[in-house]
């Protein structure tokens, strides 16, 4: 897909979620697609990284539609959904092994900053750490919490 492609989507997008590009289009041209999402008024903007979502692979979610406070799905069974399929799973934070009595449902962008309850804005962690992070920035708070993290995204 071409960046006037992107740009055409990106800025008519109005009705989506989120709005994601491909990971091989955001390295290329990431200085440009942080300009044009700021000039669509129906989302707000923001970098997630996702490996995996759905049917895509490697993309970049760089908008979340603006939901407010009031936020239509609910996340209460996310957490369960998450340790089902992940049964090793460990904070991304503290490192502690998640169970069903200490995982809860945190948000990348809180809501009150205007992130809302979409997949990709959802992580797993222990209690501890999202009561902790409250609204501190996700990243921020990884390096804090965990400074031997190391990623190309930070």
């Amino acid at each position: 897909m071409s960046l006037w492609k992107v740009t055409k989507n990106i800025l008519k997008s109005k009705d989506l979620h989120f709005i994601s590009v491909d990971y091989k289009i955001w390295k290329k041209w990431w200085w440009v697609l942080k300009l044009i999402i700021r000039l669509n008024r129906n989302y707000i903007p923001c970098i997630i990284y996702r490996k995996r979502y759905k049917f895509y692979r490697n993309i970049v979610i760089i908008g979340l539609k603006w939901n407010g406070k009031n936020v239509k799905r609910r996340t209460s069974g996310y957490a369960k959904e998450f340790l089902q399929s992940h049964q090793n799973a460990k904070c991304p934070f503290c490192q502690k092994k998640l169970s069903l009595e200490n995982a809860t449902t945190d948000h990348i962008i809180p809501i009150s900053e205007g992130g809302n309850n979409t997949q990709v804005n959802l992580i797993v962690a222990c209690f501890d750490c999202n009561k902790e992070r409250g609204s501190t920035d996700f990243y921020k708070y990884l390096k804090i919490k965990n400074p031997g993290y190391k990623s190309k995204f930070i």
